[in-house]
């Protein structure tokens, strides 16, 4: 029987959990106090993390100086997450903004606006575009 899961995927899951309880009960920044880590990607020889978070309330925009406090304290996350795993290597952490509820809302936004011109068209005109 196959593996459900591979080491790889393992490992990420792991640190998606690790880091999420450190952020949420040991770290003392409040400015980290809304990150949630999102997903977190390895490289192919287990060496880099790459770990993709979302901040409650923030855009891209407002959320560069959290990332830059993210990255600056990526050496503490990763002795922490080497103690609680054990791991021979502990990969380094990259963290990302993860901006994909900024763009569901967006294509949300454009989604009601062509439902709204779609309802303001006749139904001739709509009949004719689809066939055509």
């Amino acid at each position: 029987m196959a593996k459900e899961f591979s080491r790889a995927r393992r490992i990420e899951q792991q640190i998606l959990r690790e880091l999420a309880q450190l952020l949420r009960f040991e770290c003392k920044d409040q400015r980290l106090a809304w990150v949630t880590p999102v997903d977190v990607r390895l490289s192919s020889d287990l060496s880099v993390a790459s770990i993709y978070v979302g901040i409650l309330g923030k855009n891209a925009d407002e959320a560069a100086e959290i990332m830059k406090v993210l990255n600056q304290a990526a050496g503490y996350f990763r002795t922490e997450i080497g103690k609680r795993m054990m791991l021979r290597i502990t990969p380094q952490l990259r963290f990302f903004f993860d901006s994909v509820e900024e763009e569901a809302q967006k294509v949300d936004a454009l989604l009601r606006k062509a439902a709204v011109i779609s309802s303001e068209m006749p139904a001739d005109v709509a009949s004719e575009t689809d066939k055509g």
